[in-house]
């Protein structure tokens, strides 16, 4: 006589389908997350690495920035330097340039000039007295114009008066009359040679 299974095994084998089923999607669910676990993990380490090579990037360029502005200051005064001893230089030579004027003035003053005045104010100097004729200023002014320091010679003024039309130069009681006169001093660094060539002409 043959046995009959009577249980209902179609139903039997749907269970345990269904249990495998759950079993693979637990699986798969278990290793999707740690996948994923281990992704972020792993991003959060390449996001810290990153984060940490900036924070080294800020630091290093706020070094620089600091040597840079240092470097500027070193160069700010290195100029403020420059400037003084530019300034220091031209008091010098300003203050020389009297001097030399002094020890110029008496080579260049022609004959029947006579200086009553001198005045120096940023490389202009003014001279006025009295002269015996216009030839005689003209022999002066050609003289500074043919020193080594010294030009732009020019009469700005004379004691004329303007009777019956007509230009007339008083005479003082000696036959002399007053007279202003304007020169530049063109090269201050010359100075001491025009002093060296004033002193050699005085010997």
């Amino acid at each position: 006589m043959s046995n009959i299974n009577l249980l209902p095994w179609r139903e039997v084998i749907k269970e345990r389908q269904r249990k495998n089923f759950f079993k693979l999607m637990f699986i798969f669910f278990v290793a999707g997350a740690i996948i994923a676990i281990l992704f972020f993990f792993a991003l959060d380490m390449q996001i810290s690495r990153q984060n940490s090579r900036n924070s080294q990037w800020e630091n290093e360029i706020k070094v620089v920035d600091q040597k840079i502005a240092e470097i500027e200051k070193l160069k700010q005064r290195r100029q403020e330097l420059i400037d003084r001893m530019s300034a220091i230089d031209k008091l010098q030579q300003s203050r020389n340039i009297p001097v030399h004027l002094y020890s110029d003035l008496p080579t260049l003053v022609s004959s029947g000039v006579y200086l009553g005045y001198m005045n120096y104010d940023n490389r202009i100097v003014k001279v006025g007295g009295l002269a015996e004729s216009n030839p005689r200023l003209s022999s002066m002014l050609r003289n500074i114009d043919n020193s080594q320091w010294l030009g732009n010679g020019s009469i700005t003024q004379t004691k004329a008066e303007v009777r019956d039309g007509k230009k007339i130069i008083p005479t003082l009681p000696d036959g002399l009359y007053a007279f202003d006169m304007f020169f530049s001093v063109l090269d201050t660094q010359n100075n001491a040679g025009a002093q060296d060539n004033a002193k050699k002409g005085g010997r």
